[in-house]
């Protein structure tokens, strides 16, 4: 083994990107502020902050400024659409200098009225100093039943007066709660708890302050509360695939712990196992060393309680957890000397055993082991000897490469990463088979670009202009062949040369309202056609591996304004820069 370290905390990035589409369709149209305190629960914030961008969250939070500031540094060299990203913070203390937390544009959380005054006099300091060119944004923190952080009743009404008087200097971008029993949808205090933020909004209106941001739904009320949308939802464990609840929804788990098969032997009958022997071996019975204890942040309460997963195959894990290691039995053996070396079974040194994760115990199967729950179980790996590894993720569009889209939300979140990669006067050419899904990946690119207006194949519209958005680029969407007169079978004619000025007067023809250069064009069927539009020119070439088919046993259904969006076939997607 090349690697030095033993034991991996894997992230599927990927899964972590599609459970952030599921929490955006719950919440729509409520934007997402995806929690990615304690390292993003521990699955690596530096990383996937970012990937969570990439899927489509609009803000980020963190339990304290430390957090806060070095999440605004990782970003900031990332590029300016990840340097901007809305970061909240919400732990700190009256007496904590706020300057540097101002500068890096940190909205702060305000839990109490001491909380308050000191925010107002720091801001005050700030603008005095020229350290800020306006008011500093805070989110107003209510305490609505928790009776852990937020403004108290008894200090609310001056709080809120406070910060309404001192508009110059501070905005309240909106109100924030914490939900003490959301996880229990019975629970009478989570409509105490809404009747309570509610009434907390409207006094903070009443006081002139506009609030347009608020939040309250966690995991558990984004999933079965939707009256609790408001404009935010702010979700934490359920991105990285758990639901606290249980309502149904397909979250997919993101982290994996796996550790390395070190030795196997052959414990003869009556010997025991690790310390103080709470395991002795009834008959000679071969068992395995796995890299891991409690030093790594397995609990030691879990000994002799818990299953690993070795090629597939559980076993019990026997004796006391140690601080560096394991003990996993593998099964008894007929004969103890003729099965002494390692190649008499499954199991060889340098296999992974899965703790839990993929191919293993769940984090919720494991929580009730170790008699604790699936958040902290997210939490317990740790320390240098647990290495943590990354697969999935955004595709380096700034490179030649390829990936596989297995259904239609697969290619429209590619076209989404894409779209937000893309600046304007680049010309994507945009091949591949009837069906194939060119129009669905269109739809995802036109997402990330934020333009107006519904995609559709242009096989009905020939070219169809959307309006920037926000990231002030717009698309033009073309069937190319079609523009220029010819047979999409048939194609352009063998050495026949197309240049920019004949394309262009095409679309002059057509009467598009667009410049060229201040979109993003996507020309379907456009190779050998459309390069010379442009100096950046991305090729994108969609292989289909077969035609019709099933997906999760039901057939799949045409749309006829859209007949490429059901495919249920995987696809694989190509790009080249030109």
């Amino acid at each position: 083994m090349s690697d030095r370290h033993l034991a991996e905390l894997v992230v599927d990035l990927d899964a972590i990107a599609h459970n952030v589409r599921v929490f955006r369709e719950a919440a729509a149209p409520a934007g997402v502020l995806a929690v990615v305190k304690a390292d993003a629960y521990n699955h690596g914030v530096d990383v996937v902050a970012p990937a969570m961008l990439d899927a489509g969250v609009e803000e980020l939070g963190v339990a304290t400024l430390g957090e806060a500031l070095h999440l605004r540094e990782i970003l900031g060299g990332l590029g300016e659409r990840y340097a901007s990203a809305p970061i909240t913070a919400w732990m700190w203390t009256p007496d904590e200098g706020l300057a540097e937390v101002f500068a890096a544009d940190i909205n702060v959380g305000v839990p109490s009225l001491a909380h308050a005054r000191s925010l107002v006099d720091q801001a005050e300091k700030a603008q005095q100093e020229a350290q800020v060119s306006g008011p500093v944004r805070v989110t107003l923190m209510v305490d609505t039943g928790l009776s852990r952080s937020g403004v108290s009743p008894a200090e609310w009404r001056e709080t809120v007066e406070l910060l309404a008087s001192k508009t110059e200097l501070v905005e309240v971008t909106g109100v924030m709660t914490h939900m003490a029993s959301a996880d229990d949808p019975k629970s009478a205090a989570n409509d105490l708890q809404a009747a309570r933020f509610a009434e907390a909004i409207e006094f903070c209106r009443s006081c002139g302050l506009r609030v347009s941001r608020n939040h309250i739904a966690n995991t558990p009320a984004t999933l079965h509360r939707p009256d609790l949308a408001y404009e935010l939802v702010r979700p934490g464990v359920g991105l990285y695939g758990i639901d606290p609840i249980g309502v149904g929804v397909e979250l997919k788990a993101a982290m994996t712990l796996r550790a390395r098969v070190t030795t196997t032997r052959v414990v003869p009958e009556g010997e025991g196992v690790s310390y103080s022997h709470t395991w002795r071996a009834q008959r000679d019975t071969r068992t395995a060393v796995v890299a891991l204890g409690y030093a790594d942040g397995l609990p030691r309460s879990v000994s002799g309680q818990m299953q690993v997963t070795i090629n597939g195959k559980a076993y019990p894990q026997i004796g006391r957890v140690c601080m560096d290691q394991i003990v996993v039995e593998l099964g008894p053996v007929d004969n103890a000397a003729a099965s002494a070396a390692d190649g008499e079974t499954d199991v060889k040194p340098g296999d992974w055993a899965v703790i839990f994760g993929e191919g293993g115990n769940s984090a919720d199967e494991f929580a009730e082991l170790a008699g604790t729950i699936s958040y902290e179980v997210l939490t317990m790996p740790r320390g240098p000897r647990v290495k943590k590894v990354f697969k999935g993720g955004r595709p380096d569009f700034s490179a030649d490469g390829s990936c596989a889209a297995a259904t239609a939300d697969d290619m429209r979140a590619l076209g989404e990463q894409l779209g937000k990669q893309l600046d304007a006067g680049t010309v994507v050419v945009l091949s591949g088979p009837l069906g194939a899904g060119k129009t669905t990946l269109t739809q995802g690119l036109a997402a990330g670009l934020g333009v107006k207006g519904r995609v559709q194949s242009p096989t009905f519209t020939i070219v169809r202009t959307h309006r920037a958005g926000q990231r002030g680029v717009g698309l033009l969407h073309m069937d190319a062949y079609r523009l220029l007169g010819a047979d999409v079978e048939e194609g352009i004619e063998p050495g026949r040369h197309i240049d920019r000025n004949e394309v262009l007067d095409a679309l002059e023809s057509l009467d598009i309202d667009a410049d060229i250069d201040d979109v993003v064009v996507v020309a379907e069927w456009g190779r050998g056609v459309v390069e010379p539009l442009s100096d950046k020119v991305l090729d994108v070439q969609i292989d289909r591996s077969s035609v019709g088919g099933t997906v999760g046993g039901v057939e799949s259904t045409a749309d006829p304004a859209n007949p490429e969006a059901s495919a249920a076939d995987a696809r694989t997607v190509t790009w080249r820069w030109v």
